[in-house]
């Protein structure tokens, strides 16, 4: 591994004395056997011609696994400073099996060929040039893909990747995602609510979605994402955002028909008087008909309001398998109440309902009086509403 940084009086000379070093280095290889080159350095494109003879040396010494993480200190780059990461220097013979990227650029054209060996693939806020499925399409072995804040307006791959076990995408803005991975086993995504297609994935067992939306995303989340995620046979988890005054949604014809552990992190925008819009979470229940444990992770951003009535009347859903659910970001306003009181009505075999005030999603805010004042009035608001006749043997109140 050659790796510095440029916390230097003369960063010019700390450069100079990188290059020179890894050059050296790299020359001594040249006649044996290379596994592994990682060079983690801020570089830019002036330094091109060192850097694209490090990667022709080690091509030659038929590296196994390459790793360049060009990270520069300094802010607003121009994308013509980034370094061009030499794809065409990669003969067709080459032993890469793994290859991760950061801060470069890429140049991709039709029909390379060049990776038939490569089962990894990382590539972190990389410029991509051309279609990504020119070179995908060629990795036939490939079994795991991350993408990471790529410019990737798309990402179609027509040919099937057999062998793909793992994939990420997150930050990437796509617009569409559209692949066949039908061995893949786990799925990440960040990204905003898009068309989604995976195809027929049936050892899918775990898949995380992240929605970067401040808009309602129940509509997308009932309606389109269970076309994508219907093999899904294990753990689903969702962040998404809902609000408080929407009502109904749009019911799509997939399910997740094999999920037993399903993970909502929620957002709750809009005024907590209301509570439709939390009721919809629900219809959930519906959609995994096998589901086992359910964990509801809440933040509300609006200050509770307390109503003495709560609505009892709402459409039930019954469910014969949900045992474990979990419910934390818990203030006791009214949607979390009434919501709380559904599944209880609803789950035929439920074990434990555990209400956990404590807010547990990533975005949260820091632990003050303010929140501890709201953690223990809805610990309050649990005694009162939710302690009562045969489901007090069911609530746990942490």
């Amino acid at each position: 591994m050659l790796q510095g940084n440029m916390a230097n009086i003369n960063p010019t000379h700390i450069v100079e004395t990188f290059i020179g070093r890894v050059t050296s280095v790299v020359r001594q290889m040249k006649s044996a056997s290379l596994r592994k080159l990682v060079v983690i350095f801020p570089l830019l494109q002036r330094d091109a011609h060192h850097i694209d003879t490090w990667v022709s040396l080690s091509v030659a010494c038929r590296a196994r696994r390459i790793i360049f993480y060009l990270c520069p200190d300094v802010e607003n780059i121009d994308s013509n400073e980034v370094y061009s990461f030499p794809l065409h220097l990669f003969s067709s013979d080459n032993c890469v099996k793994s290859l991760c990227l950061r801060f470069v650029s890429l140049m991709l054209h039709p029909g390379m060929s060049n990776f038939t060996n490569l089962k990894k693939l990382g590539l972190h806020m990389v410029s991509i040039s051309g279609d990504l499925q020119s070179l995908l399409s060629q990795c036939d072995v490939l079994e795991w893909l991350s993408l990471t804040w790529c410019s990737l307006p798309h990402l179609i791959i027509c040919q099937p990747l057999c062998r793909l076990r793992y994939l990420e995408v997150h930050h990437c803005s796509l617009q569409k995602l559209d692949l066949q991975a039908p061995n893949l086993t786990e799925f990440e995504l960040t990204n905003s609510p898009i068309p989604a297609r995976l195809g027929e994935c049936v050892n899918l067992s775990v898949a995380k979605i992240v929605l970067l939306s401040s808009s309602d995303c129940f509509d997308y989340v009932c309606a389109e994402l269970p076309g994508a995620l219907y093999h899904v046979q294990d753990t689903l988890s969702i962040n998404m955002t809902i609000r408080t005054e929407f009502q109904g949604f749009a019911e799509g014809v997939a399910m997740f028909n094999n999920v037993k552990h399903l993970i909502l992190n929620i957002d709750i925008e809009g005024g907590t008087n209301y509570s439709s819009g939390i009721l919809r979470l629900t219809w959930l229940l519906k959609l995994a008909p096998c589901l086992e444990e359910l964990e509801l992770n809440m933040y509300c951003h609006g200050p509770p309001i307390y109503v003495r009535q709560l609505d009892s009347s709402s459409f039930l859903c019954p469910h014969s398998h949900l045992k474990t659910v979990r419910m934390t970001g818990f203030y006791g306003i009214r949607g979390q109440l009434e919501l709380a009181l559904h599944i209880l009505r609803s789950a035929k075999v439920l074990e434990r309902l555990i209400i956990d005030p404590k807010i547990k999603v990533a975005w949260g805010p820091v632990m003050d009086w303010s929140v501890q004042r709201l953690m223990t009035v809805g610990r309050l608001m649990a005694r009162l509403r939710l302690f009562k006749g045969e489901y007090g043997r069911v609530v746990t109140l942490l």
